[in-house]
């Protein structure tokens, strides 16, 4: 595929890598530099900073700082060219000055700034903010991790997914703000690209579908007081899912797979694809180039320590099409056709590779999709969701496979997208009973976004009953804390009495907590199970209570 244009004719490519290069040099040469501080001192009053701080992508020894100047609104606008932002880490107990420097809020990039800091020491929490012409962000704090060769006696960090803006107010996130974790891994659907003109907050904005309004789709719910207080008080670990795009997108074949066949199709989805990546990375605290095109990178290994090392996954932009083309439906032979894809090809090896060189106790999988199996019964027939793992059946036994093979010690699946908290395993073969749980899986429950009531009857009712399945609560809105230690995990399921009001009397708790042992790598004959047939699903009488199934057809958007 060729980039999009510009409208000068310069590939979006080129243009970006230029920016980029142009930038950087920027706060290199002297008499740039006096130029971009020139800019800085003529910016328009008031408020620079209302999208907050954040930090992100932590290492031993470094982090990425972010932050994006917006002109105030009703003010006058930004200049065209890059500004000089100044900022400042400091130590946390005793505010001594440990890094400070000049950045580009770079222009091509929506005036966004992306600081990777080095040399800071390991395992230690700071505190950073920016400032231009005088005019100071917030204060944010961050860590650094512990790094290789040390093991620390356990680590904590929240599960967060699925802000849907207009279902509901952040208090979920007001309350992870208060939490003792070390970190977020935020899992996806960051924002979500459709109207609203209903729901607890309408969101007046037109549907998401190029930079102008991806940007200011992310300008909206960065401004939200709970979302930039859980940014200011941890360093977040970020991917994507679908609705930073469209919902439900397939490849490059768009939302449900629609594009397919239609060469002009798939080139108006990809060029909306390079705006919508570009306004993620404008927005978000990765240590990651900046995109240029439609194709961008997003898998990732973060190192934490030899208690834990984290595998950053993307399950949209390579997987294949829906088998038969259907959201759900019963399971068929195409689920187990080894071609099929949730990864990509090129994303597999790497991830084999990287399960290859782990010598961690935990290895965390940051994925979208529910990748434990959840069939669900309606009459005498077991129905999947086709956008979980349960439609690429052969994909989840190669990664499992590849978890065996590489003698991977505690694989821990944490995962957003289905607005239902949940715990479970993960297995080669659901037909066997007595397959072993090659993972665990944490499904944290939404910050905000809501679960279909049919859909949430349906899981409560028939997927809670599964013999791998330990909890299912698609009622409530929240996160989860997950604590690793060398004997064991926790996920403790917080949820909020209500997303849908921001009052005093909102109150959270712990719905469950799931206790996982501590397991040396799992060895069995790693076969592919022989059965494709459609099965029914016979709930048994163990787990939770059900809830009250509620009438009407389930909807399967994430």
């Amino acid at each position: 595929m060729t980039d999009r244009p510009t409208s000068t004719g310069t590939s979006r490519r080129a243009f970006l890598a230029a920016a980029l290069a142009t930038a950087t040099a920027a706060m290199v040469d002297p008499r740039s530099l006096a130029a971009a501080r020139a800019r800085a001192a003529a910016l328009p009053t008031g408020e620079l900073f209302p999208l907050g701080v954040a930090s992100g992508d932590p290492t031993a020894t470094g982090v990425v700082l972010w932050t994006r100047l917006v002109a105030p609104t009703g003010g006058d606008a930004l200049p065209s060219d890059d500004v000089a932002v100044d900022w400042v880490v400091r130590d946390v107990a005793t505010d001594a000055l440990i890094a400070s420097g000049t950045a580009p809020a770079v222009a091509a990039l929506g005036h966004s700034v992306h600081v990777e800091v080095d040399g800071l020491d390991p395992d230690t929490w700071y505190r950073y903010s920016f400032s231009v012409d005088g005019r100071s962000s917030p204060v944010g704090r961050t860590r650094t991790f512990p790094g290789a060769g040390v093991a620390p006696a356990q680590v904590r960090f929240a599960i967060a997914s699925c802000q849907n803006y207009s279902s509901g107010f952040y208090v979920a996130h007001e309350f992870l703000a208060a939490e003792d974790v070390d970190f977020v891994a935020f899992l996806g659907d960051y924002i979500y690209e459709k109207p609203s003109s209903g729901g607890v907050r309408p969101t007046p904005l037109p549907l998401a579908q190029d930079l102008a309004t991806y940007r200011a789709r992310y300008e909206l719910y960065k401004a939200d007081p709970h979302l930039q207080a859980a940014h200011h008080r941890f360093p977040w670990i970020v991917t994507m899912d679908d609705h930073e795009v469209a919902n439900n997108v397939l490849g490059d074949y768009g939302p449900d797979g629609e594009a397919a066949g239609d060469p002009g199709a798939i080139a108006a989805y990809r060029a909306r694809r390079a705006d919508a990546f570009q306004a993620w990375f404008e927005h978000q605290p990765v240590r990651l180039p900046p995109p240029s095109g439609p194709d961008y990178v997003l898998h990732r290994v973060v190192e934490h320590s030899d208690l834990l090392r984290i595998y950053v996954l993307d399950g949209r932009q390579y997987r294949s099409l829906y088998p038969g083309g259907a959201t759900a439906g019963p399971t068929n032979d195409e689920v187990f056709d080894e071609s099929r894809t949730m990864l990509g090809a090129a994303q597999e090896a790497w991830l084999d590779d990287a399960f290859a060189a782990t010598d961690a106790r935990w290895n965390v999988i940051a994925n979208q999709t529910v990748m434990s199996s959840t069939p669900f019964s309606t009459g005498s027939v077991a129905v999947y969701n086709f956008d979980q793992w349960d439609g690429y059946v052969a994909a989840r036994q190669r990664l499992l496979r590849s978890l065996v093979a590489n003698r991977v010690r505690n694989p821990l699946v944490v995962t957003g997208d289905i607005h239902v908290g949940g715990a479970s395993s993960v297995r080669l073969d659901y037909e066997d009973p007595d397959a072993p749980d090659i993972a665990y899986e944490v499904i944290g429950t939404s910050i905000s976004s809501s679960a279909d009531a049919a859909l949430v009857g349906l899981l409560e009712g028939s997927v809670s009953k599964l013999p791998w399945v330990r909890y299912v609560n698609g009622r409530q809105r929240g996160y989860a804390v997950v604590t690793l230690t060398a004997e064991g995990a926790t996920a403790d399921f917080r949820v909020v009495s209500t997303a849908l009001e921001d009052t005093p009397a909102v109150s959270v708790a712990t719905d469950f907590t799931d206790v996982i042992p501590d397991r040396e790598p799992i060895e069995l004959p790693v076969e592919p199970p022989t059965s494709t047939t459609t099965t029914t699903t016979t709930p048994s009488t163990d787990g939770p209570p059900a809830a009250t199934p509620v009438p009407g057809s389930a909807s399967y958007t994430g």
